[in-house]
Parts: C-alpha cells; structure tokens; sequence
C-alpha cells in the first residue's frame, strides 16, 4: 500500500470516532463553535509546542497564500459553515450530505489539481459508492433527493440554506486540501497543522462568541474535559496525517479522499457499539458491502477488466 493511502486511511479512522464525543461535550451546556473553537486552538497550542523552530514566522511569512488559504477557507469559512448547516437541518441529512465529501472532493480534483483526472473507472465508482451511501444513511437520502426534510414536508428556506451551507463546507476544505497537495515538500505537514489550528481555532472561538455568546468552559464536570482531551488528541493526529498523506510522492487528491468512504462504515459499526437502540439493519449492510465494491473498482477496477479480458483469450 502506498504511504500516502496509509497515511489517509488513519486519518479517515480517527475522524469516524469523533462524532460521540463531540455530542457528548455539548451535552454539558456549551455551543458549537465554542466548544471548535478550544478544541482547535488546543490542538495549535500543542502542536506548536512541537514543532517550534528558529525562522518559523519567516517560514509562515514565505508561504502565506498557503497558510491563508488553510487559516480563513478551510478553518474559518469551512468550519463555519459545517456548524451553522448541521444547525439548519436534520441529522439524517447532514449524514448525507457530509457522506457526500469524498465524491466531491474527487471532481473538484478533477477540476482544478493538475495530472489528477477522472476515468471509466472512477466514474462508476462515484456513482455505486453513492448507492451505497443513501442505503446507509437511510431514508435521509431519498427525503434529501426529493426535496423534502426527515419529517416528510417540503425543505424550507433555512433547511436549503443548511444545504448550501454543507456544500459550501466540502467544497472550501476540498479546495483547500488541493493547495496542500499541491505544494509537496514545502512545509512540514505537522507545523502545518499547527498554524492552522492555532490561528483558525482562535478566529472560530471569536466568531462563537459573537454568535453564541460566551460560555465558560472552567468548572464543568469531568465528562467534559473527557471529551475535549480525547477529541484533541484524535486532531493533533488526524489532521497530521491527512497533511502527511496529501504531500506525500506521487499522491492524489482524489485517492486520498476516496479513503474517506470509510467514514460512514466505521460511523455506523460505532453507533451499533456505542448507542443503545441501533443495530445493524439488510440496508445499512448492504450499503457497506457496495461502498468496498466501489473502492474496488476505484483502486483496482483496470487490473480487474485487464484479469478478465486476458482470461477470454
């Protein structure tokens, strides 16, 4: 396997766990933002504990548009707009939508990283792991499909808005995770990460205040530091690797995001694990099966069709 697949392969592990312990430390009376805006910031402190080095404002001065880019599209307008969409619409869409990021990841590569094209292959890989989403994600997906919200009535201009919004999210984290591709070798991935987290995790924090207010975060039960510590540690490593495996010889956005499908799999196992009332259902299994039968075809579908051609020879 390809480092930089294993690199991203982690990173997708880590983010499929993040969901409970998010939800679990707003259980104890805090908002969103707030709540990104430590976690984040947390992470950039630790980070820069790390990779703190002689001439690193001179390094952040020299490569500026990249971490910009990183600070205000990905951090700041991508977070932003995941929180205030998740807020706008239902769970079950969310899902669906947020399940949909490495297949638009894969054409916006297609569109803007240079040597990094769609095929025969790739094409009908997007469009079966895409069945294999909505069958896992349930009802959400067709309700999403005919325009209506989880409650069977028509989507209103706030549950719209959400939409947009989740979108536009995927789309400036995609845009942004191309630039990283892009730029190879120039910054230590790591450091990367931890300019990012500070800076963007601040900026999150200041909009969360102006929009939610302060909520103090000293004196809450240990639940919540529980929480915090542990979606800290997933963030310092996660991002890491994503920045590792993005920069790594010869990887591919498009590649590198496919790994993501591996998200609502592992999302789904955990909710049977962790949560009492789910369990494993035909269509939520089925839908698993059928998004490893599209990383197949992704990865391996030219060797298959060349394996099969040969044989009727």
């Amino acid at each position: 396997m390809k480092k930089g697949l294993l690199y991203a392969i982690l990173a997708s592990v880590l983010w499929a766990i993040v969901n409970p312990f998010i939800k679990q430390g707003l259980s104890y009376d805090f908002t969103p933002m707030n709540f990104a805006g430590i976690r984040s910031t947390s992470v950039g402190i630790l980070l820069f504990a790390y990779t703190w080095h002689k001439g690193m404002w001179e390094e952040i001065k020299r490569h500026r548009r990249l971490f910009l880019n990183l600070i205000f599209i990905n951090m700041l307008m991508g977070y932003t707009a995941f929180y205030f969409g998740v807020d706008f619409v239902s769970g079950a869409i969310s899902s669906i939508i947020m399940g949909m990021t490495p297949l638009i990841n894969v054409l916006l590569a297609h569109l803007l990283a240079s040597n990094d094209k769609l095929n025969g292959y790739k094409i009908v890989s997007l469009i079966v792991s895409l069945a294999g989403l909505l069958l896992i994600v349930g009802t959400g997906g067709l309700f999403l499909i005919i325009g209506m919200g989880s409650n069977g009535a028509p989507l209103d201009w706030k549950g719209i808005t959400g939409i947009v919004l989740l979108l536009l999210s995927i789309i400036f984290q995609g845009y942004s995770a191309i630039s990283v591709s892009e730029d190879k070798g120039k910054v230590n991935p790591i450091f990367l990460n931890a300019v990012q987290m500070f800076f963007g995790g601040a900026l999150i924090y200041i909009i969360g205040l102006s929009t939610e207010g302060y909520h103090s975060f000293i004196g809450k039960p240990a639940g919540f530091y529980i929480s915090l510590g542990i979606l800290v540690f997933i963030s310092v490593f996660a991002f890491s690797f994503w920045f590792m495996a993005l920069q790594s010889k010869d990887a591919k956005v498009s590649d590198i995001n496919m790994c993501r499908l591996i998200n609502p799999i592992l999302g789904a196992v955990l909710s049977w694990i962790m949560l009492a009332g789910e369990y494993p259902t035909f269509s939520t299994v089925a839908g698993m099966l059928i998004i490893v039968s599209s990383l197949v075809i992704y990865f391996k579908g030219a060797e298959i069709a060349k394996y099969f051609s040969t044989r009727k020879r």
